[in-house]
């Protein structure tokens, strides 16, 4: 485990710049600054020493002095890896990891990459020969890189610190997980079976899905895991230096331990928390009842914690409320095993998200719990892995993570949802595997987000450090920030704050982090029925769904009160436009996308979920003059559409159905009045580009007066309801009186009308 960086190219500074990568990153080492520079190339690392710790100065070469190396991780199969090398007549300086990556680059290539087994790697490789340089990051980011790119010259390391204090560099740029780069061009080598299979060899069709879920009864499910397992933890303490597992007593940290200690003789248990949290309870009783040997130590307040939240942030490199939260208590669980003096430690991450072991999957139903995994593990090298990586580094602890072990997660990426979650039990098939090696306690124990466990607030709305990095900045300030970064969709005064002082140290240069992760915003050791209610109203009103404030709040407010009070879903329903638009393409998917995070928003907080019913406005396709064909046909974009919307699960109606035939002759003088209010000019410019009518005042007019008789029929069969649109306030006097959400249709929070070309 180390700290890397390479500078590729015609930079007349390599050596110089190399240098000011790895200072930067030089809690990443106790032996820095290795380095060289070769023909074309600088690259060096500031090193660990865990592997050969004598002879494993980094870069290791060839034995002609034309390949170099430099590895941030460990590879697991090294030796075996060696062996099968040295009967191809490759001759070795040192047992190191770093020196069998030359080797078996010099032999497969870029198809090296199928030969390693390790969930944590990231590594450069330059052959100054053919001035090649060959990059690979492991297939689930694990391990951190980042690179960018200045002229001609390229320039890589572990950290955004590292390329952040470059002058000449002014986009940092994600190394993505499961990619290579060779001569400046990035491939994609690994996918997860539910994007198209595991390892990729050349040739193959790379977005063809080549494995389906394998049928699996639950015994061999269990039988399997219990071995996958065994085997991934047994190769992560093949070491003669003692190991330490952060220990929450939870499942997974628990699962870990027992296995540690199947297989090494000095592992000790480190436990955070007060005196009377739940995971201090639960992790004492475990190691006292099984004589295991533990280290307990309490963390400071909060206050005193969040007297140290810039360096938090400096340290973990990101704004992302949740991961800042719950670095404050990794950071101070990682300064517990340095001053152990451990160098290796084993963590429980990952199971959740490949388990199904958050509260909110079993609320969401299958295909929506599956569509949510995939967002939490596609952004774990931005949450979970970023946070762990980045406090034990700064300790120089390398932290390593056995449930993404590869046999592991393609296992568990193999198993249905029923046998992840069943009867409403989260994780079930990982805590029937470990049944046979924990007690009912631990294995019954409730997903508890690491600060709760820890005795204090956890991710939800008004959780850990939020009302005290609130108080920090002003209304003012707040509105200043979200109007000068826009592209950063600062949602709350606590982003606000973490975001200044992610730009003070210049990590705005990595704008990757302008898409906001998947956060597990739930609470998950209970809360009253009032929390609830405020939370499924932070979650409508947030800037990532609406814009403008509500329509009839106080009303809105009382319908989700009476919902979460009755225990009955939130029922919310739209208008979708109808038009000659061909088929259903990304404007759809991105609105529907929008739809479908508020939904399960509101599941993750409200048990009984919320509904949504989208309808179809056909007869206003036909009040413009649209040829039913192009309505009603099979190929048209409703009849599309309403596949589409049923397949994501979303329950559709046809507007001319459900209110059939409607009675304009009422409402002549509330047209008249809409004809001399400010919205009359966009309605009648709408209706030069829609109605295909002669005369378009006409059109408007017609699409005025329906609308108008279509209100109070709307707000009567929907009563009860949320009303969604895309219009803004102006609209209302079209709209029924109901309360409303403005919503958004994409990342750039407008509210374009996705039905429209």
């Amino acid at each position: 485990m180390c700290g890397i960086g390479v500078v590729w190219g015609p930079d007349g500074e390599k050596s110089a710049k190399l240098k000011t990568i790895l200072s930067a990153i030089k809690n990443r080492g106790n032996s820095l600054y290795e380095s060289e520079e070769i023909g074309n190339c600088a690259l060096g690392a500031d090193r660990l020493e865990i592997t050969d710790r004598g002879n494993g100065r980094q870069p290791k070469r060839n034995e002609e002095g034309t390949i170099y190396a430099v590895l941030n991780g460990e590879i697991f199969n090294h030796w075996e890896l060696k062996n099968e090398l040295a009967l191809k007549g490759h001759k070795f300086e040192s047992d190191c990891d770093t020196e069998t990556l030359v080797h078996l680059y010099e032999e497969y290539g870029e198809k090296m990459l199928e030969k390693i087994d390790s969930e944590m790697f990231a590594f450069a490789i330059y052959d100054s020969k053919k001035n090649e340089l060959f990059v690979a990051r492991d297939r689930w980011g694990v391990k951190p890189l980042y690179w960018a790119k200045e002229g001609e010259t390229y320039y890589f390391s572990s950290e955004i610190k590292g390329l952040a204090g470059l002058a000449g560099i002014t986009k940092i740029k994600l190394f993505p997980p499961g990619h290579y780069l060779k001569n400046g061009e990035i491939r994609r080598y690994y996918w997860p079976k539910n994007e198209g299979g595991g390892r990729i060899s050349e040739g193959a069709d790379e977005g063809k899905l080549r494995e389906k879920k394998a049928g699996m009864s639950e015994e061999e499910a269990v039988r399997k895991l219990r071995e996958s397992f065994d085997e991934a933890v047994k190769k992560r303490v093949d070491t003669d230096l003692p190991v330490g597992v952060f220990l929450s007593g939870g499942l997974d940290s628990t699962a870990v331990l027992a296995t540690a200690l199947r297989y090494h003789k000095d592992v000790v248990a480190i436990i955070v928390g007060k005196k009377e949290s739940g995971d201090v309870k639960f992790a004492k009783r475990y190691c006292e009842e099984n004589s295991v040997k533990y280290v307990w130590r309490a963390p400071p307040s909060e206050e005193e914690m969040f007297g140290d939240i810039e360096e938090i942030i400096r340290i973990t490199e990101t704004f992302e409320p949740n991961v800042v939260r719950q670095s404050a208590i990794s950071h101070f669980i990682s300064k517990t095993a340095k001053e152990l003096g451990l160098r290796i430690v084993l963590c429980g991450e990952g199971a959740d998200e490949l388990f199904l072991g958050y509260p909110e999957f079993k609320l969401l139903g299958k295909r929506m719990a599956s569509e949510r995994q995939r967002a939490f593990l596609n952004d774990l090298q931005r949450t979970q892995f970023q946070r762990v990586d980045r406090t034990s580094m700064h300790f120089t602890i390398e932290v390593r993570v056995p449930f993404f072990d590869e046999k592991v997660v393609e296992l568990a990426d193999s198993l249905p949802v029923d046998l992840k979650i069943k009867d409403g039990i989260e994780k079930y098939i990982l805590r029937k595997a470990m049944g046979d090696r924990l007690p009912d306690y631990i294995v019954d124990r409730k997903k508890v987000v690491m600060s709760e466990g820890a005795g204090y607030s956890g991710n939800q709305p008004g959780g850990l450090f939020e009302e005290l990095a609130g108080a920090r900045v002003s209304d003012e300030e707040f509105e200043r920030v979200r109007k000068d970064f826009p592209d950063w969709n600062i949602r709350t005064k606590e982003e606000a704050l973490y975001f200044g002082v992610f730009r003070k140290f210049r990590y705005d240069k990595a704008l990757f982090n302008r898409k906001r992760v998947t956060a597990n915003r739930s609470t998950s050791v209970g809360e009253n029925r009032g929390a609830r209610e405020a939370r499924v109203m932070r979650i409508m009103t947030d800037s990532k769904i609406s814009v403008f404030k509500p329509r009839n709040e106080e009303k809105m407010r009382g319908v989700i009160r009476g919902n979460v009070g009755t225990k009955k879903p939130i029922r919310f329903f739209m208008l979708w436009g109808v038009w000659r638009k061909n088929g259903v393409d990304n404007t759809d998917f991105e609105a529907v996308g929008i739809l479908d995070e508020l939904l399960m928003g509101i599941r993750a907080v409200h048990g009984p979920g919320a509904s949504l019913t989208i309808v179809l406005t056909d007869s206003h396709a036909e009040l413009n003059g649209v040829e039913k064909k192009d309505i009603y046909g099979y190929d048209s974009y409703m009849a599309n559409f309403e596949r589409y919307a049923r397949l994501k699960g979303y329950d559709t109606k046809r507007l001319s159905e459900i209110l059939g035939k409607v009675n304009v002759g009422g409402v002549a003088e509330e047209a008249e009045k809409i004809e001399g209010s400010e919205i009359w000019e966009n309605l009648a410019s709408s209706a030069e580009r829609y109605y295909s009518g002669e005369n378009k005042l006409d059109g408007a007019r017609a699409y005025v007066r329906r609308r108008l008789a279509e209100k109070p029929m709307l707000a009567k069969i929907f009563d009860g309801s949320i009303f969604l649109t895309y219009n803004g306030p102006r609209y209302d006097a079209l709209a029924p009186d109901l309360p409303t959400l403005y919503i958004i249709s994409n990342r750039k929070r407008e509210s374009r009308k996705p039905w429209f070309n």
